[in-house]
């Protein structure tokens, strides 16, 4: 192991063992206690929600898709807001305050529900896993760092130790310093990346290229199908939800859609610069074009070794703080939804501790192994959550149907979002896996609720 992930190890464990000892609770490890207010959740949300998609698989998109890949963010603006205005003040208004999406939605539905949800969620939470495993390993191999196997475990045992000593408590604040580096370095790495290039942008733009107009390379169809996708799917986002957990009060919501917004807008500069870029260097033969995730790193090596570190910072950053959520989300719902809702004890902090392990582990693996891209895996790990969990949260926030409606429209939305994945490249342009499974749940919990009606 060289020694840059050797030290990243080092400074994992040393905050887990700074953490270990403090004494948590079910609400402390899995909702930081309900007690964080709205700048800090909102920095941390930010970093828990864009990780190594915005970093390496937007900018790749831009590059390959042109001015297309932006509907794929076009709705961010917005959804901070619209997931405040549907979703933040409904879940705050909860009392007793649930900790988990699963356990949310069995109050309104009863166990069954919160078992098909926590099952759901854990299974997402693996395929969101193995995305980050698979930017930690083009970037690491792309930008000369050495193996991106041995990166991929560094960075998932440093974060999987923390979270595991101090659960969300730790995370929350972990990941507000780390949302403020992304956002930093995004700005940065954008600004200079479009200097470097400012000749090459020109000259893309003078000629009228239509890799920049409306659609770019992108169908009509896929372009209004993404943007569907992961507007309304932000709604269904656990990982998203939980920003809602941590908040404290009603009125932390009033200055919530503001930090997301801003710092959102933030980062997604190096999906605009970086991405803008790599396409013209590419149009001009500067840089290959067939490259795919690896013509950012490409790109940043052009821009010199400070670049390079402060994108593996930021990167770094966005990653481990996924990881974080999506390890802390898995060991809830194996540790503490699924127990409970089958009527045994729920929550053992050990066996917790024990689960953010092994299921980090497990996605790391499968993400390093897998030959997708980082933008279309995550946009797979997008679309399952939405897919099982839009018509959920619908059906408990609207007062729609009934458990066993709801369960079998779960499964379903899950089931023809995962068989439409198997074949991906050979579905026609606009036929978004996540966006039709979760239609049909929708469809099925309605004409299945009025029957038993």
């Amino acid at each position: 192991m060289s020694v840059a992930p050797l030290f990243l190890l080092l400074l994992g464990v040393a905050l887990a063992l700074a953490l270990v000892r403090r004494r948590l609770s079910a609400a402390g490890f899995l909702a930081a206690d309900h007690q964080a207010g709205a700048v800090l959740t909102g920095l941390a949300g930010t970093a828990i929600g864009l990780s190594a998609f915005v970093f390496v698989g937007g900018p790749a998109l831009f590059a390959q898709l042109g001015s297309g890949a932006f509907w794929l963010i076009l709705s961010a603006p917005f959804t901070g807001v619209l997931q405040c205005w549907v979703v933040g003040g409904w879940i705050l208004a909860h009392h007793p305050r649930p900790l988990t999406v699963p356990e949310l939605l069995g109050q309104r539905f009863g166990p069954g529900v919160r078992v098909t949800a926590a099952v759901l969620v854990a299974l997402g939470c693996l395929a969101a896993l193995s995305v980050q495993a698979r930017a930690v390993a083009v970037l690491a191999e792309g930008l000369g760092g050495g193996s991106g196997e041995v990166w991929a475990l560094a960075v998932f045992l440093a974060t999987a130790a923390y979270m595991a000593a101090g659960g969300m408590r730790a995370g929350v604040w972990v990941d507000a310093v780390q949302g403020v580096i992304m956002g930093l370095v995004a700005v940065a790495l954008a600004a200079s990346a479009l200097l470097h290039t400012r000749e090459a942008v020109a000259n893309l733009f003078a000629a009228g290229s239509p890799w920049l107009t409306v659609f770019g390379k992108v169908p009509p169809s896929q372009a209004v199908a993404w943007y569907l996708l992961f507007c309304l799917g932000t709604l269904a986002q656990p990982h998203y939800l939980q920003k809602f957990f941590l908040l404290r009060s009603r009125e932390e919501l009033r200055r919530f859609p503001w930090v997301l917004t801003v710092s959102l807008m933030a980062v997604l500069t190096v999906w605009v610069g970086v991405g803008l870029s790599a396409l013209a260097l590419v149009q001009q033969g500067e840089l290959p074009a067939g490259a795919g995730d690896a013509v950012v790193p490409l790109l940043l090596k052009r821009l010199g070794p400070t670049a390079v570190l402060a994108a593996a910072v930021g990167c770094l950053a966005a990653i481990m703080s996924t990881v974080a959520s999506f390890c802390n989300l898995l060991s809830a719902c194996l540790a503490y939804d699924l127990p409970q809702a089958l009527g045994r004890p729920g929550w053992s902090l050990a066996w917790s501790r024990v689960v953010t392990l092994a299921g980090g582990l497990l996605g790391t693996l499968l993400g390093v192994g897998s030959s997708r891209s980082v933008a279309f895996l995550g946009v797979l790990g997008w679309g399952f959550f939405t897919a099982s969990l839009l018509p959920a949260v619908l059906a408990a926030r609207f007062s729609l149907g009934s458990s066993r409606a709801l369960v079998t429209a779960m499964v379903l939305g899950a089931g023809v979002c995962a068989g439409l994945e198997l074949f991906r490249p050979h579905l026609p342009m606009g036929l978004e896996p996540g966006l039709l499974g979760a239609s049909l749940g929708l469809l099925w919990l309605v004409a299945f609720s009025r029957e038993e009606t």
